[in-house]
């Protein structure tokens, strides 16, 4: 008798052990469904649909983008933390709703402990721009006219509480400026009010402000990446421009509710660092502003903790609460 029962705790913990490999190797075996925590139309949900494509030619079964929008991308990224933790509802996620909007919003979500990171799929810088009637013409100018000019500059953003609203914290701390922050609901908006002249200046993703640019509509005058942007090779980097040391850059990435096998994070992890290896999805992400920048789980959780400590240190320091 103890003999069978230890035979059979043998094989119970036989089992338990071969499960989760047994599950990796039969997934996916019915659609993957990436949530968009965004409104459709936007650099976001254009890269979901690249992850989208990329699991369905890597995994061999139909991936489709869901978008569930509100409250800076808190209720997409809310329903993720609660889905089940089986590999086929997965965020897209950002450094927004994982590092910025726990000091912005009283979450029912904790970025660390109800997900398993799975990969950064690219970095997305930020580009300051003028409408082109201001009359600083570079960074050095802008930062002169600021300092003479206290709070006079109009430097419009997406939104209260956004990656872009913080960073525009960051670089006048830098630059030793003051500025009048004039927070927008969306890029459009603030946008609008830019080509309009209503406003100075905005601070926002180079996804969106690329074809502006190019168009001569705007006046750019640095990014915050630590090296040009491909998609913008004669805008200068802020240490280029006269602002030595300022970089901040913004991510995108992909993340399963926490209890997902690790054996099912690494599938999706390596198809996609497949894909998005190639050169033609590469260039397809440099023509959009964006940088490939695929990561392991263990690199991406890394990340996500060192950006929570950053703008935990911001928002300490403007007494921004959780609303």
């Amino acid at each position: 008798m103890v003999k069978h029962l230890k035979t059979l705790a043998a094989a119970c913990l036989a089992a338990g052990i071969a499960a989760p490999a047994m599950a990796a190797d039969s997934y996916p075996s019915k659609p993957i469904t990436i949530v968009l925590p965004y409104a459709t139309g936007g650099s976001a949900d254009m890269l979901a649909r690249f992850a989208a494509q990329a699991l369905q030619t890597e995994l061999g079964k139909p991936a489709i983008v869901e978008a569930k929008p509100g409250a800076g991308g808190v209720l997409g990224t809310e329903f993720v933390s609660r889905a089940e933790p089986d590999g086929y509802t997965l965020a897209l996620t950002a450094s927004g709703t994982m590092a910025v909007n726990p000091y912005v919003y009283k979450l029912r979500y904790k970025p660390l402990e109800d997900f398993k990171q799975i990969t950064v799929l690219v970095d997305l810088p930020f580009v300051v721009v003028t409408n082109n009637e201001f009359p600083a013409k570079n960074l050095q100018e802008f930062i002169e006219y600021g300092r003479k000019n206290p709070n006079k500059i109009t430097f419009g953003n997406a939104g209260l509480g956004t990656q872009q609203h913080l960073t525009q914290l960051m670089f006048a701390r830098a630059a030793g400026m003051q500025v009048n922050i004039v927070p927008y609901k969306g890029s459009s908006p603030a946008m609008n009010d830019l080509l309009g002249g209503h406003i100075d200046a905005v601070l926002d993703n180079t996804g969106v402000q690329t074809p502006f640019i190019k168009a001569g509509k705007v006046r750019p005058l640095f990014v915050t990446n630590p090296e040009r942007v491909a998609a913008l090779p004669d805008v200068p980097t802020a240490p280029e421009a006269g602002l030595p040391g300022f970089s901040a850059v913004a991510w995108f990435g992909l993340a399963a509710p926490k209890g997902t096998p690790d054996e099912i994070v690494d599938k999706i992890q390596q198809a996609l660092a497949r894909e998005f290896a190639k050169p033609e999805m590469k260039q397809r992400l440099l023509d959009l502003a964006m940088i490939p920048r695929v990561s392991t789980p263990a690199e991406t959780t890394a990340r996500v903790k060192s950006d929570l400590e950053t703008f935990g240190k911001i928002a300490k320091e403007v007494d921004l609460k959780p609303m």
